[in-house]
C-alpha cells in the first residue's frame, strides 16, 4: 500500500501478532504459540512509519497542477518504489512465517528468535529507507512554488474522506 498520508498506529500492526488484532498485517493479536509472529512494526507496511504526504496520496496529483513531465517522472519513482516495498514484504513475511515456525518448535531456539526479530527491522528499516529517498526524488521534481504548496498542505493534515 502506497497510500496519500502513509501508515499510522494500528494500520499495519506492531508487537506480537500476525494477522490477527488491530490493524490490517500484523498487529497485537496471537502471541507464541498461538499461530502468531511479530507483526511489522515501524516503517510502511507496519506502525509508526511515515507521516502526512510521505508517500505519494492524491494531492500529489490535482493538488500541485503538475505538468505532464512532472507526473510521468513521479510515477516512475512511485512505481519503482512500490516494486521495491513488495519485495521487502514478501521478505517480511517470509520471515514472519519463519518466525512461527520457531515459535511453534518443541524446543525454543531464542538466538534464531533474535535473529529472524533483527532482520525483520532491518527490512523495516529498508522500507523506510527507500521512501524517504523516494520523497525526497519526487520533492526535487517540483517547483519551489509546488514545493511550498505541498508543505502547506501538509501542515494542514489529511483532508475529510470523500
Amino acid at each position: 500500500m502506497m497510500g496519500g498520508y502513509g501508515m499510522g498506529p494500528g494500520m499495519g500492526g506492531y508487537g506480537p501478532g500476525m494477522m490477527g488484532g488491530p490493524g490490517m498485517m500484523g498487529g497485537y493479536g496471537m502471541g507464541p504459540g498461538m499461530g502468531g509472529g511479530y507483526g511489522m512494526g515501524p516503517g510502511m507496511m507496519g506502525g509508526y512509519g511515515m507521516g502526512p504526504g510521505m508517500m505519494m496520496g492524491p494531492y500529489w496529483g490535482s493538488g500541485l497542477d503538475l505538468t505532464d513531465e512532472q507526473q510521468t517522472r513521479i510515477n516512475k519513482i512511485q512505481d519503482d518504489t512500490r516494486t521495491s516495498h513488495w519485495n521487502l514484504m514478501k521478505d517480511m513475511m517470509n520471515q514472519q512465517a519463519r518466525l512461527r515456525d520457531l515459535h511453534l518448535a518443541p524446543k525454543r531456539n531464542d538466538a534464531a528468535i533474535d535473529s529472524a526479530y533483527k532482520e525483520i527491522g532491518k527490512l523495516q528499516q529498508r522500507m523506510y529507507d527507500t521512501s524517504v529517498q523516494a520523497q525526497k526524488r519526487m520533492e526535487a521534481i517540483l517547483t519551489k512554488a509546488q514545493q511550498e504548496k505541498l508543505r502547506t498542505h501538509w501542515r494542514k493534515g489529511p483532508a475529510p474522506a470523500q
